[in-house]
């Protein structure tokens, strides 16, 4: 009897891994995509020795059409029971500034890779009436900043999207839900200047780890919740955020970022 297969993108670190150490946990087999090969192989064998599940890895650099077909081309034979997207990097910068190549290449990994593997995997989770999709937008699109607007829009659209995908698959059995986390230790942040040492909870700043973002996030989905918002904190932020006039907020943020985000 072939096993349940989860299929993670962006799975070589951080909130990827630890949704494939969840999901091992579970019972499924994996299929991983990421583009550091000795630590993603270095995690799967983990995976193997502690949960006793496959892992097949996938090398891909999902910016890249080519390679995001690889992938497609990889998995149309497999019955993948749960896709969770989660690959994704950010650009900080003004819009102006900002390199337009990077900005395809943020929009190919967080919307066109996106919608292709879920497009590839829906008709056969439609027609097992059964199948999960997960996809990791941010809370960064509840609180916009400057520098930062490319990277909200991509995630703003993730959010969007699910929300009408999961109204497009009612009664299929197949389920839709983005999570939306907010700070978390992760290698993420370090790629774009802030080094671990100023990764500190304080105030209004509040970090999560991967293993609690995919906790709560799964929690949610068991409670049918279309959008996850891990972390108490982060639900009353958003919430004060959603509530506060346009111009307070526009001034509010601008000042926050400038104090604690600013090189």
């Amino acid at each position: 009897m072939e096993n349940k297969i989860t299929l993670i993108t962006g799975a070589t670190s951080g909130i990827g891994a630890a949704y494939a150490k969840e999901f091992a946990r579970q019972g499924y087999d994996l299929i991983l995509t990421g583009r550091r090969r000795e630590l993603i192989e270095r995690n799967a064998q983990n995976i193997r020795d502690t949960y006793g599940v496959k892992v097949h890895i996938l090398i891909a650099e999902l910016s890249k059409q080519d390679e995001v077909d690889k992938v497609i081309d990889d998995i149309k034979d497999k019955k993948i029971e749960v896709l969770v997207n989660n690959a994704g990097f950010g650009i900080t910068g003004y819009y102006q500034d900002t390199d337009i190549s990077s900005v395809c290449n943020l929009a190919q990994v967080n919307v066109l890779t996106p919608m292709k593997l879920i497009h590839q995997v829906l008709p056969g989770m439609i027609k097992r009436k059964k199948g999960t999709i997960i996809n990791i937008s941010s809370e960064g699109i509840y609180m916009i900043v400057p520098g930062n607007a490319a990277y909200s829009g991509v995630k703003a659209f993730l959010k969007t999207f699910t929300e009408g995908l999961y109204m497009d698959l009612y009664g299929t059995g197949v389920r839709a839900m983005t999570v939306c986390p907010g700070l978390t230790h992760t290698d993420f942040h370090q790629k774009l200047g802030l080094e671990q040492s100023r990764q500190i909870s304080k105030g209004m700043i509040q970090w999560m780890s991967p293993d609690t973002i995919v906790a709560e996030s799964l929690k949610d989905l068991e409670k049918g919740r279309v959008v996850s918002l891990p972390g108490t904190h982060t639900k009353l932020l958003t919430c004060v955020f959603r509530l506060m006039p346009a111009k307070l907020y526009y001034k509010l943020l601008y000042q926050f970022s400038r104090k604690h985000f600013s090189k």
